[in-house]
């Protein structure tokens, strides 16, 4: 019997070991070298594919009429002019400007380079608003009064230090030379910080993270299915769910199809709140680039879809994005800290009844940025035996705003005689973290379904980790429910009571 045991037991040791093995050698087969051939390329300015500036009509008469063409135009130079300071101030490369910029403006925007250099100073336009002032008659000159939302902030050490995000004024006067349009000058003359106000929520919420089973993640929007979705809504409600936490991938709503999306995202809301569920969107899903260079876009992805989440009624609170902490180390977390509180100023300045809160990775990540939120909500893998304990630590600091926990989960997936789960484990440790995090306001649990394909650019490509992550749902694939769907039926029901 003794060697029975230790002969399964080697086996499983060296099953485990040739699988994570082939998992190590996958993922280094995915690796990629890139050359380039242009400097501008290496450092990835991007040049906006979308209209970022919004134009308002000239106040007099010009002597030369703006144009529909003429618009565009310029108000790509204005775009790109402001994009190129970024990039430039973020990578130490003053040659970038010289596409954009001409004369004095160009001489201080290569002074605001070297200072950045020197003391990691950044300015960050995020939208622009042109009243055109005056067009030369011969079409060589323009000037148009701006206004902008602009955000600075200055790092040290790695570390957010100063931040501020303003609203402000000032004329632009622009030069049309043999090489296109360039910002000849650039005048200040007011600004305002922009105006935050905290918001208040409360209330019980409890209910599952969502994709449908056949298109998770990038293939949600795209393939979106109304009846498919009001079908797992009904689901949900059937788990005596609350709530549905949901992901607005940030390029799907920046596409050329924005306004059908921009219905699937009603409908959407529309069968949530027809089923009583109210909803979490979770921004910026798969945003995977912090350059400078993209937070105008950011600025236009959010303005689109706050659109559709301020006037539904089913919205809990917004998500501005899941899970930021771990891009800390890739990224810098200066530059994500000031792009969380970019993006949170300007979603209270275009959804200003809504509390907000991040979706951060872990109890411990969730003190980051504590007094910016109106709703501190942070996920809990870590071991169960830790979970109220976290959750006690982190309440003593959230000066009585609630704490939701906007993901548990446990995959069921066995490789072997229920290792390293089961779908009967799956349940019980749920359960167990239910319990644990009792005090909290509300848990989410990832997912409602399995999935037969995972997408290798979320989840890594390590087979061990694909099979793990394919098994997380409260149902299969199929439709048909789990142990843990039973258990969170009571457990919900319980919670909210």
């Amino acid at each position: 019997m003794m060697r029975r045991t230790l002969a399964v037991s080697l086996f499983l040791a060296a099953s485990i070991a040739a699988l994570w093995a082939a998992a190590q050698a996958f993922e280094a087969a995915q690796e990629t070298r890139v050359s380039y051939k242009y400097i501008s390329s290496a450092l990835a300015p991007e040049a906006a594919a979308h209209e970022t500036v919004k134009w308002r009509p000239a106040e007099a008469e010009l002597v030369r009429p703006l144009t529909g063409a003429d618009a565009v135009v310029i108000g790509r130079a204005l775009q790109e002019a402001w994009q190129s300071l970024a990039v430039a101030q973020e990578n130490n490369a003053p040659e970038l400007l010289a596409d954009s910029f001409t004369g004095v403006a160009r001489q201080r925007a290569a002074l605001s380079v070297a200072d950045a250099e020197a003391h990691g100073g950044r300015m960050i336009v995020l939208s622009q608003e042109a009243t055109p002032v005056f067009f030369h008659k011969d079409g060589s000159l323009f000037q148009a009064r701006i206004e902008m939302v602009v955000s600075r902030y200055l790092s040290d050490a790695g570390k957010l230090d100063t931040f501020h995000i303003a609203r402000e004024s000032g004329v632009a006067t622009l030069l049309n030379g043999s090489n296109g349009w360039r910002l000849m000058s650039w005048e200040r003359r007011t600004s305002e910080p922009l105006q935050q106000s905290a918001v208040s929520y409360s209330g019980k919420l409890v209910g599952l993270n969502y994709y449908p089973s056949e298109t998770p993640w990038r293939e949600f929007w795209p393939a979106f299915d109304a009846a498919r979705i009001a079908e797992d809504f009904d689901r949900m409600a059937d788990l005596n769910a609350n709530c549905v936490r949901v992901f607005l991938t940030r390029d799907a709503f920046l596409g050329d199809d924005v306004g059908d999306t921009l219905e699937k995202l009603s409908t959407l809301l529309a069968a949530a709140e027809a089923r009583n569920l109210k909803v979490i969107p979770t921004l910026f899903d798969l945003k995977q680039n912090y350059g400078l260079g993209t937070w105008a876009d950011d600025s236009l992805y959010l303005e689109r879809v706050l659109s559709v989440l301020r006037i539904s009624p089913a919205v809990a609170f917004i998500d501005i994005k899941n899970e930021p902490d771990l891009d800390f180390e890739a990224h810098g977390a200066a530059k994500v800290q000031a792009w969380l509180r970019s993006m949170l100023a300007l979603t209270r300045a275009h959804a200003p009844d809504h509390a907000l809160t991040i979706g951060w990775s872990s109890a411990g990540a969730a003190e980051t940025l504590i007094n910016a939120l109106d709703v501190i909500t942070y996920h809990d893998y870590a071991p169960v035996e830790g979970a109220s304990q976290r959750l006690s630590v982190l309440r003593a600091q959230t000066e009585g705003r609630p704490i939701y926990v906007t993901e548990i989960g446990e995959s069921s997936y066995s490789l072997v005689a229920s290792f390293p789960g089961s779908e009967t484990t799956q349940a019980d440790r749920l359960q167990l973290r239910f319990k644990a995090l009792g005090d909290a306001d509300g848990i989410m649990v990832w997912t409602l379904f399995d999935f037969p394909e995972v997408d290798l650019s979320v989840v890594g490509g390590s087979p061990w980790v694909k099979r793990l992550q394919s098994s997380f749902g409260t149902f299969r694939g199929n439709g048909t429910e789990k142990p843990a769907a039973g258990m969170l039926r009571t457990e919900f029901a319980r919670f909210t009571r």
